[in-house]
């Protein structure tokens, strides 16, 4: 793979943390977030031995990138393009990552419990759930609303909006904001002005602006024209009759009285100003004549109503107050945006335009649109006049210098000339000053806006989201008194249930939610209170999610500094233990879940089995949900918790009089009131629909009435669907038909909504709605004039609310009602508004692309849409809106192959949407794939993540190993693995793969489902049965079949329910459901669920009691506990076997038998033993061999299974220990055994399905019969007591037999490449050679252990690329010692107790020490410790024979150096030795706790040390040493309780150095000593020791003053180190427990680099290879080795590129029992005694 600079890896979930101390060795040492700090070699050799296609891809991609014709130099670079795109996407994502890690570093802990106890001014309020408190402004946007005049600023806007918008947005996409601009000039057509709103849209927008943007929000161009003064819409009648008193002009009068209205209905009461196609038709019709004879018409009335209401208003009103009638829209924009708001300078810019010359050219129609010229003088003057204050005084005193651009240039008889150079140079100088100042103040906005503890927090994000909905949802609350109450009620008692409140659609329950979290936080002001509204955010959508946010609200403010997990399990778990554990009397917890119908119902959600079976102490529970048995929650949570009178409240019809307090209550928020006539319509609406929902549809419709509205104008419908389809209609007449139906389709098809950016977006490559609104007018750029939307949006105001979704503000119902209106309304067809969707997540027409298109005369064009661009990252932020919406809306659209190549087998995009997401989501997206397809390409890649779920979510940063070791070998993987190339972050990786890769007798005849039975299952005790029946029944029901009743019903566990069994000793019902294996109390508490990968698994229980399940798959048998369903392991069949859908499986006590596919042959695994051993059926020559096998059972003996075929159903009897055929039964062709067989207790009768009956076969005499027949053919039967039978068919039926009377299973585990012929793998060594491993093995030899004879033992070398076995020496007996000299000698002891050094190229003996060892072997922790070998010396220091002193030999002589005598105290024996790395210094252990100290190098003692030095209690009898020896670290104990403490000593000087302690550790970990572990440790090169003990943290310590340098977090239990060597780069923990991972450490600067998680309790054991750059790994039972390497930090190891030691294989054999005496034996100077006895020391 091509590589690049590497980059940081960070982790998952389960982040590492690192603090470091002040003391620290290096002061810029960062988090152990996985980062790699060194440069990246070219492709590592396991890549290259295990990818062998990828140099075949590189053709292969170049030949895809560039038709075939296309030159080389043209390949060339489009290939160096998409090199340079990676490249940048890859520094992007570092980027990211090292941003994530210095936010951890600065933030280990994101919250103490006194940092939620903060000020009122505080936003943790926001965390604790009080709703009371005004809401901070969070949203991630830069809107900006842009004020001009329209005619004069035409070419500055549109230059802006082609040029320097995008920019602008750009740049804020960096940054992780949208931009949005509000141009209410730009496009604004004639209709648009048809109901005089434009202004109130304007000032509306303008505000929206003031409270969402971050940064600058208003720019105004204001140049010479002062703007259009727009007639009032609504005028005071007392106002408005006090000016018509002062009009002489009876024409003006009548003039006013003809467009303006009285309605009495306003509050006070206004004349409202008549839309202008009410008097003049014509102004909307489609002909252009008529259409501008209208206008014209308007326009007359519009000045003389003008002139008649500023001149009265001078007279009745006074000159100040008459300015409103002439002030200007722009002035009003000016005002409300700009002059009347605080710090200007930080929010808005003035862009001034002078034309040198205007004032004294000649007025004319040109001139008139930069200036005012035509007209009255009066007006004229007075608008100058207004407007020469406006931009001298008003503007210059509120905004300093540095926001005002001011630009001069010459007047033109063109007025504004694109190719006059001075003007065209000021268009480039204006847009430029644009861009740079609206983006510094981006820049100052972000920089200062209110970055709190939580205000850039996802968790902080979704709380506000859900206190938003319910201050939206409660402030206009009325009634409903009893109810509250009641609510009221169940918070001020104890109680172990939850509330439910529950009603059907509309009836109110939200609001009651929303108004209980107002009273909650009012109440109890010490609560936590946690409310969502599910469904109207995507983290509280699905349970997952929902859970998530939950845990980490509580442990927020509760103080748990815990991970939460993404395993669904683990996160039930999690969840239960905070509402056990967490909140207390001082600070309780309040739960709110609105709307539980609305979880989607992936991992059974609407199933409630994540509820708490009771309530616990200081909690509150309240939900409320619909009540329909579709949406599942209610008739589990009744399940769960039997009503009664007080937890649960249904909600039931308003009364009247709160329905007239409502409504008075919303007329006076709206000012305004209603006829008589029309209240008591109103009324009448609620009461043939009385659901509050109707009523709210309902008033607002009548809040459009005025009181001169006509009877046939104010109707109201009967329904809530009725409503919300008239309101749909009444926008579509208003608006247009199409461009509603389409703006509102796409809102309705978005996966969670549209930003009002996103919709603009959408629609401006909407050629049909873009035609439809160009049919009289074609605007400047193709797009949708900003105007259009925004009114839309306006009258659906009450009906769209804003959430967040993806890190984005977005549109979206706010209502299910809605949600289903407008999907059968205006998503009846939804491809194309999917893939229109999908082409804009794609970005399809952004970056220039121009979109084709044909206007209304048919001709062809093309033209850019200026669409925002699409790519996976904006700067460091993640495109997430891209990543979750793009393969959505391509699997919507049917586009399978461009959702292929854009995301399912698009590796950049996985790991993009991994690193921003998670697993789950991608795993979603591949769900909804396999719905619409069934791909194989996209099915490998899905599968591979699947398996690889559990890793990523422990490290997000291992997608590359994990799918690089499960798909290479996959030729149909290969091409999305050649994407890997560039990949620049390191992992670790193995040689060898080591991961997954990717089926009259009749008692009773009981009725109840209703549909056909398709399983059953009965207890041990025969008495009670377990039926489910066939989709849509979806009930599990219980039988007593000894008194024929049903005893119950199970309902709605899940769908399409295909076997059930008892397993658990018949404790546990077990339901193989589509796609998982659900486990349920016969009370319907489900207590776990398996995900299967298949619809169908082939699956059976096992044990005795059924207490294992066993899951067939693909290759692989995957091991269940029955009990918790946790999988306890994974095993791979041998070559050749997979397991299909359907098939056979059954299980015994000791045994159990599947089919594999096709049916041709079948498994037999000893669940002792967990072998697997395959039986190919004997089949018939001449007929195809498919489907053979129809039936399997085994004998009680536990020693037969029988099975039939099809062709003859004869009963075969196959032994299991031989896996030989020992009897046939003859049967009859005319058997059709389609089922499984039911054997009797003592093996002796069989009994199975055959047609219509149940054959029985009479083993011991051979005889067979047909019995109990049925009215159709039988599909299942189990007897368990051997007295009654049960049978179901393709019925309803339940049938019960008495039999005592007389009748008229695609993952696997990769086989781990396991050694063969090794049995076990003892003593091993690394060659400095890092291609070779030496060690000592048991062989397996199949004979010798048939004989019941011993198996032999070896000394092998094996070639870690290949694991061939190139040498294998079999020895005569096991040596007592193995310990690897060099790259071809090993030092062994046998037991005649002679030293020696064996050569495993010649396989031979070269070499005897002198004298013996000595002849007990002393136990120790670490091991048989017999000697070390001082490589770097060339000596070997043993003990002497007497195990009293000292020994050190040469080892190139063998001969003895010297005898170094240790104090003789008695009984007093050395064991266990230990030498630092240059082996000047070794230590030994003795039987009574003492280390004798040996300088190797002076070869004398140097001291002795005890627990009298360290003045302890014990000492552990381990060591370790600085790599000169100079210090040991000491593990000592003071005290009975089990605490270990570590201790240094100054070895040379012999004096007790620092005690190592860390703000109270170890002492603060005494209450978890009783596990009287005692602290891992290791040194590091010459200056520091490393630690590990019960809380799990890893600490580096300076070995020289005692202190602590860094603290590594991360694993969840203690972990092991493997054993540091001089001049090693990197060091490795390892967690064996429960995260059963490793982790890679940079031994400089504690980066973790590099981390691997293992599919099992793997028992591995690495260990560095001869290169210390490299590991090996040993895996003892069944024995492995494999060869692993830091892939991007210059540590890979070619293993076939080092020198081949061995040129062939060879066997040999040496016999130890042959003496070889050194030629001085008699002259050794060991003169110690041997032991008589061994000692037991132990």
């Amino acid at each position: 793979m091509r590589r690049t600079k590497p980059a940081t890896g960070a982790t998952g979930s389960r982040q590492t943390t690192k603090v470091t101390n002040s003391l620290s060795k290096s002061s810029t040492a960062k988090s152990h977030l996985c980062t790699a700090s060194k440069s990246q070699s070219s492709s590592g050799p396991p890549l290259r031995s295990r990818i062998s296609s990828f140099e075949a891809n590189k053709v292969t991609k170049a030949s895809k990138c560039a038709p075939a014709r296309k030159n080389g130099k043209i390949v060339k670079t489009e290939i160096a393009n998409r090199d340079r795109e990676s490249d940048n996407l890859y520094a992007q994502i570092r980027q990211f990552l090292d941003e994530k890690k210095s936010a951890s570093e600065r933030n280990p802990s994101l919250v103490s419990t006194e940092n939620v106890k903060s000020s009122k001014g505080s936003n943790h309020f926001v965390l604790l759930g009080d709703v009371t408190k005004p809401l901070p402004k969070t949203s991630k946007v830069v809107r900006l609303f842009t004020s001009s005049t329209f005619t004069d600023t035409m070419l500055e806007r549109n230059t802006l909006l082609e040029k320097t918008f995008p920019k602008i947005k750009q740049f804020c996409q960096k940054q992780g904001y949208d931009f949005q601009v509000v141009d209410m000039r730009w496009g604004v057509r004639d209709e648009s002005t048809d109901d005089h709103m434009g202004t109130e849209l304007c000032l509306k927008e303008l505000l929206q602006c003031r409270n969402m943007s971050t940064g600058p929000f208003f720019v105004t161009l204001l140049s010479h024209k002062y703007g259009y003064c727009a007639l009032p819409r609504e005028i005071e009648a007392s106002e408005f009759e006090k000016l018509v008193k002062c009009i002489i002009n009876q024409n003006a009068t009548a003039l006013l009285k003809k467009w303006y209205l009285k309605d009495e209905n306003s509050v006070p009461e206004m004349y409202v100003l008549q839309s202008i196609s009410s008097i003049y038709p014509e102004f909307l019709a489609p002909e252009v004549e008529k259409k501008l004879e209208a206008k014209k018409k308007w326009w007359e009335d519009n000045d003389a109503m003008q002139e008649a209401l500023y001149s009265a208003s001078r007279e009745a009103l006074g000159e100040t107050e008459a300015e409103k009638y002439v002030i200007s829209v722009t002035e009003k924009e000016i005002k409300h945006g700009l002059l009347d708001i605080e710090d200007a300078n930080k929010h808005c810019l003035w862009f001034q335009r002078n034309l040198r010359g205007i004032d004294k050219a000649e007025p004319s129609t040109l001139v008139s649109r930069f200036t005012e010229c035509l007209g009255q003088n009066e007006k004229i003057k007075k608008v100058k006049t207004l407007m020469s204050d406006l931009k001298q005084q008003k503007i210059p005193k509120i905004l300093p210098p540095e926001n005002i651009r001011t630009y001069t240039i010459d007047w033109t008889e063109k007025g504004i000339d694109p190719e006059n150079i001075q003007h065209k140079e000021y268009l480039m100088k204006m847009t430029t000053d644009f861009e740079e100042q609206v983006c510094r103040l981006i820049k100052d906005g972000i920089r200062n806006r209110d970055e709190s503890l939580f205000t850039n927090n996802v968790l902080f994000e979704e709380c506000l989201q859900h206190l938003r909905f319910a201050h939206e949802k409660s402030k206009n609350f009325h009634g409903r008194g009893s109810v509250m109450k009641k609510i009221e009620a169940y918070l001020n008692k104890g109680d172990s249930v939850p509330l439910v409140i529950h009603g059907e659609s509309g009836s109110g329950k939200t609001s009651i939610m929303a108004r209980t979290a107002m009273m909650t936080a009012t109440e109890s002001e010490n609560a936590l209170v946690i409310i969502r509204f599910l469904g109207t955010t995507p983290r509280s959508s699905n349970i997952v999610s929902l859970l998530r946010s939950i845990c980490n609200q509580m442990k927020t403010v509760y103080g748990d500094t815990s991970t939460t997990s993404e395993d669904p399990k683990e996160l039930v778990a999690d969840f239960q233990r905070c509402l056990q554990e967490l909140p207390t009397q001082d600070k309780g917890l309040v739960i709110l879940l609105d709307s539980m119908d609305q979880l989607d119902p992936s991992h059974q959600g609407r199933q409630l089995g994540w509820m708490p079976t009771s309530v616990p102490k200081h909690v509150k529970f309240i939900v409320s949900t619909l009540e329909e048995e579709k949406y599942e929650c209610f008739p589990a949570i009744k399940f769960l918790f039997p009503p009664s009178n007080d937890n649960y409240i249904a909600i039931e019809k308003l009364p009247d009089a709160d329905v007239r307090s409502i409504v008075d209550s919303w007329l006076k928020g709206k000012r305004r009131t209603l006829t008589a006539y029309q209240r008591d319509l109103l009324m009448k609406s609620f009461d043939q629909c009385p659901l509050p929902l109707n009523l709210k549809l309902s008033f607002d419709e009548a809040c459009r009435w005025t009181s001169f509205a006509t009877k046939d104008s104010t109707r109201l419908q009967t329904t809530i669907r009725a409503s919300i389809d008239r309101l749909f209609f009444r926008l579509e007449r208003k608006h247009g038909e199409l461009f509603v139906s389409k703006t509102l389709g796409y809102i309705t098809a978005a996966k969670s909504g549209l930003s009002e950016g996103e919709l603009e977006d959408i629609l401006a490559c909407d050629d049909d709605v873009l035609n439809d609104v160009y049919t009289y007018w074609t605007p400047p750029l193709r797009r949708l004039p900003p105007l259009l939307l925004l009114r839309l949006k306006s009258d659906l105001d009450e009906y769209i609310v804003e959430r967040g979704a993806d890190g984005m503000t977005v549109m979206y119902w706010y209502h299910r009602q809605f949600i289903q209106a407008a999907s059968d309304r205006y998503c009846q067809h939804p491809t194309p508004l999917h893939e229109a969707l999908a082409d804009f997540f794609s970005g399809k027409w952004s970056n220039g692309n121009k979109k084709p298109y044909k206007d209304k005369s048919g001709h062809s064009h093309e033209e850019d849409r200026l669409v925002t661009a699409q790519p996976l990252m904006f700067g460091s932020t993640f495109n997430i809106r891209k990543l979750n919406n793009l393969p959505y809306h391509r699997v919507k659209a049917g586009q399978i192959e461009m959702v292929k190549k854009e995301c399912l087998y698009n590796f950049k995009f996985i790991f993009c949407k991994l690193i921003a997401t998670s697993c789950s989501n991608i795993l979603s997206d591949f769900a909804l794939a396999a719905e619409k397809t069934n791909d194989k390409e996209i099915s490998v890649i899905r599968d591979a993540l699947q398996l690889s779920e559990h890793a990523l979510i422990f490290d997000k940063m291992l997608l590359v190993p994990q799918l690089l070791d499960r798909l290479s070998g996959e030729k149909i993987a290969a091409s999305f693995l050649s994407q890997m190339d560039g990949y620049p972050f390191s992992y670790f990786f193995s040689y060898h793969h080591t991961l997954t890769k990717p089926g009259g007798s009749l008692v009773f005849s009981l009725t109840g489902h209703k549909t056909d039975i398709v399983s059953v299952d009965m207890k041990q005790d025969g008495a009670t049965a377990v039926t489910c029946a066939m989709y849509p029944d979806n009930s599990i029901k219980l039988w007593d079949v000894k008194n024929g009743k049903l005893l119950k019903t199970i309902d709605n566990i899940a769908e399409r329910a295909i076997k059930v069994f008892f397993v658990c000793n018949d404790s546990i019902i077990l339901v193989h459901f589509h796609c998982k294996l659900v486990a349920i109390k016969e009370t319907g508490e489900i207590l776990y669920t398996i995900s299967l990968s298949r619809e169908r698994n082939l699956f059976c229980p096992a044990e005795k009691g059924r207490v294992v399940l066993l899951v067939f798959q693909d290759n692989t048998i995957e091991w269940y506990d029955a009990k918790n369903g946790r999988k306890i392991e994974t095993t791979k069949c041998p070559d050749g076997i997979h397991f299909s859908e359907t098939g056979y499986a059954v299980g015994s006590k000791t045994l159990v038998v599947a089919t594999i596919d096709p049916r041709e042959k079948f498994i037999v695994v000893d669940l002792m033993t967990k072998r697997v051993s395959l039986y190919d059926v004997p089949y018939p020559g001449d007929v195809k061999r498919r489907h053979i096998i129809k039936s399997l059972a085994i004998l009680p003996d536990e020693r037969h299974v029988i099975f039939s075929i099809r062709f003859d159903n004869d009963i075969r009897f196959l032994d299991v220990s031989t896996m030989k055929e020992d009897r046939v039964i003859k049967g009859s062709k005319g058997d059709f055994t389609l089922g499984r067989f039911v054997l009797s207790p003592d093996g002796t009768e069989l009994f199975y399905q055959v047609g219509q009956h149940v054959g029985t076969w009479n083993l011991r005499e051979e005889k067979y019969k047909l019995n109990y027949l049925h009215p159709c053919m039988v599909s299942g039967l189990v007897s368990t007591d051997w007295k009654t039978m049960i049978t179901i068919s393709n019925t309803s039926i339940l049938r019960v037999w008495d039999i005592t009377k007389k009748s008229k299973d695609d993952t696997y585990t990769a086989k781990r490449g396991g050694m063969k012929n090794i049995t076990r793998m003892y003593d091993f060594g690394a060659a400095s050679n890092p291609r070779y491993l030496y060690g000592l093995a048991q062989l397996h030899q199949l004979e010798r252990r048939r004989k019941g004879e011993d198996e032999d033992y070896a000394v092998v070398a094996i070639d870690l690329s290949t694991k061939d076995l190139v040498r294998k020496c079999l020895l005569n007996e096991k040596p007592r010692l193995f310990e690897v000299l060099n790259d071809k000698e090993a030092i062994l002891c046998s037991s005649d107790r002679k030293i020696r050094i064996f050569n495993l190229d010649k396989m031979e003996i070269t070499k005897s020490f002198q004298g013996k060892m000595f002849e007990h072997i002393p136990f120790t922790p670490y091991g048989y410790v017999e000697v070390a070998v001082l490589k770097q010396r060339g000596e070997l220091v043993t003990v002497t024979k007497g195990r009293k002193h000292f020994k050190i030999y040469e080892i190139k002589t063998g001969k003895t150096k010297a005898v170094v005598r240790c104090p003789s105290d008695g009984e007093c024996r050395l064991k266990g030795l230990k030498a630092c790395d240059d082996g000047s210094i070794v230590t030994a252990h003795s039987s009574d706790d003492r280390f004798f100290i040996l300088d190797t190098v002076n070869c004398k003692l140097l001291g002795v040390v005890g627990e009298a030095d360290f003045k302890c209690l014990k000492m552990f009898e381990h060591v370790h040493f600085t790599t000169s020896g100079n210090v040991a670290l000491f593990i000592t104990s003071f005290s009975k309780d089990g605490i270990w403490t570590l201790q240094l000593y100054n070895v040379r000087d012999a004096k007790v150095g620092f005690t190592l302690t860390d703000n109270g550790y170890p002492d603060s970990l005494r209450h978890e000593a009783a596990t009287i572990a005692v602290p891992n440790a290791v040194n590091i090169e010459d200056w520091g020791f490393m630690t590990s003990y019960l809380d799990n943290v890893v600490r580096i310590w300076d070995a020289n003053k005692g202190t602590i340098l860094h603290r590594l977090g991360g694993h969840p239990m203690p972990v092991s180190f493997v054993p540091t060597k001089r001049g090693i780069k990197y060091f490795i923990t390892h967690c064996r427990r429960q995260e059963i991972a490793l982790r890679v450490w940079d031994i400089n600067t504690t980066d973790c680099v590099a981390a691997y998680k293992m599919e099992g309790n793997e028992n591995l054991v690495f260990d560095y290879c001869g290169d210390l750059k490299s590991f090996f790994s040993v895996k003892f039972t069944p024995p492995d080795v494999n060869h692993w390497s830091l892939i991007g930090l210059s540590c890979e190891a070619e293993l076939k590129s080092h020198p081949v030691l061995y040129e062939d294989k060879r066997d040999g054999h040496f016999d130890l029992s042959i003496a070889t005496p050194h030629i001085d034996d008699d002259k050794d100077p060991d003169d110690d005694v041997d032991e008589e006895d061994e000692f037991n020391d132990d």
